[in-house]
């Protein structure tokens, strides 16, 4: 239920937050010039995470205009290219649902994605997806 993950169009608070994102922490100010130098096959990366969820785990797609969940029956209808993605305007980001981790995973700016989960092992269960996608984690 679409009331259980989100409030007002953002995840509740209640969440915490882990990162996933191309290196294993903030890049600080010393080092965002990596941003520009991210290639087509690093940032394909994150496509590759998500089809390696679909074909684990059941995936929701979030609609927080209509508050509502479609369950995602060919995760390539969400799958954008590298240039898509570079133009995407953040009201295009997605939000996946994970019903059976009770967890989101949202699409966010800076080549980064973010897992809102309780604590009850969600990253655990994620951690071999993120690695295996090339993919790094880490939290606040």
């Amino acid at each position: 239920m679409f009331s259980d993950y989100f409030e007002d169009w953002e995840v509740k608070p209640k969440y915490s937050k882990e990162y996933v994102s191309l290196w294993k922490g903030w890049l600080g100010q010393e080092n965002y010039h990596k941003l520009d130098e991210v290639t087509e096959s690093e940032w394909a990366r994150f496509n590759e995470f998500l089809r390696s969820l679909a074909k684990t785990f059941s995936l929701e797609l979030a609609n927080c205009e209509n508050q509502s969940l479609t369950k995602i029956g060919d995760i390539e209808t969400l799958i954008t290219t590298y240039d898509e993605s570079m133009e995407k305007e953040s009201s295009k980001f997605i939000k996946i649902v994970i019903p059976d981790l009770e967890c989101v995973v949202s699409e966010e700016w800076d080549y980064t994605y973010i897992i809102w989960h309780k604590n009850n092992g969600a990253v655990e269960a994620l951690a071999p997806y993120i690695k295996a996608s090339g993919l790094e984690h880490f939290h606040d």
